[in-house]
């Protein structure tokens, strides 16, 4: 393991971790976001959860087929972070010739199809440079927001360890080497840990990997943590330096009650995904890494916004 000054500042150079400080741009909007990645709308006995994606230009160009199958999870892991279940998925795709919009098209049917959303609908146009959204509508009877994680919650971290990087992407996919069966119920751990009240917030492990999805959950609850590496779940043959930064197609934390932790991993586990508390939320308003006895501080949200969406 690299010392943890080192594992610090790869975490903050990480082109994901990155990326995500330009949400910022978000909090000039009248009412911004609270954090989460999805928005709640009030609908029957809960809420609607609706989410949207843009996948990357260059992605789009040199690989259709994963994008179109990224469009797909990104937007499912956001309603699941949520506690909700996806309920169907519109795409807008523009393609510079038929056969690369066959090929995102194959990629969101094929992903979509392992995760049991519906895509419903959409908007194809051809002969110009490619783009690629898609938005997502899920339902949530009891739902999970960033905000109300609070201080002295254990963190859970759960994760589909089984499976794969895309080449030297810091992509890690366990759709071709989970059963299907096992790819649509994942997501349902998250409903019935909402469901039963074992947890106050939750969130999607995404672009800027666990430690920087761990910051902006923190930034919404205004709260710090101290990651506990040698704890945090992680397939056996990857180095933590490269976990720290992955994008995982199954990856999410959870703030739940310490009294809660086990009943809150159990849905997890049943379904033979790894879930392990890897951290407390405290007051400090800084996340960071631990291990060995000793910690480095990533980011100091008292000193500097991360995103700007949260309490600060």
């Amino acid at each position: 393991m690299q010392e943890l000054e080192q594992l610090a500042a790869a975490v903050r150079a990480a082109p994901g971790f990155e990326a995500k400080r330009e949400l910022a741009v978000l909090a000039r909007v009248a009412s911004p976001p609270d954090g989460d990645d999805a928005a709640l709308v009030p609908h029957g006995d809960g809420f609607l959860v609706v989410c949207g994606e843009a996948l990357h230009p260059a992605f789009v160009r040199s690989d259709p087929y994963a994008a179109g199958a990224a469009a797909v999870v990104t937007n499912v892991a956001d309603v699941r972070a949520m506690g909700g279940r996806p309920l169907a998925l519109v795409d807008m795709l523009v393609s510079p010739d038929r056969d690369h919009a066959a090929a995102v098209l194959d990629g969101l049917s094929w992903a979509a199809d392992l995760l049991g959303v519906d895509v419903v609908g959409g908007h194809l146009t051809i002969g110009h440079e490619p783009a690629l959204s898609a938005s997502c509508t899920g339902f949530a009877q009891r739902p999970l927001r960033s905000r109300d994680a609070r201080p002295g919650d254990a963190l859970l971290a759960a994760f589909a360890l089984e499976g794969r990087y895309r080449g030297e992407t810091n992509f890690f996919s366990a759709l071709r080497d989970r059963a299907p069966e096992r790819l649509r119920d994942d997501g349902e751990a998250l409903v019935e840990v909402a469901a039963a009240g074992l947890a106050n917030a939750a969130r999607d492990v995404s672009m800027p990997g666990v430690a920087g999805s761990l910051l902006q959950l923190l930034e919404a609850c205004g709260c710090g943590a101290g990651l506990d590496l040698e704890r945090l779940p992680r397939p056996q043959a990857v180095p933590v330096e490269r976990w720290l930064v992955t994008f995982p197609s199954f990856g999410f934390l959870l703030a739940v009650p310490p009294e809660r932790v086990k009943e809150a991993a159990e849905p997890f586990a049943r379904r033979g995904l790894a879930c392990t508390e890897c951290a407390r939320l405290d007051d400090s308003g800084v996340l960071r890494l631990v291990a060995g006895g000793r910690e480095a501080p990533v980011w100091d949200l008292g000193r500097e916004p991360f995103t700007g969406l949260g309490r600060g």
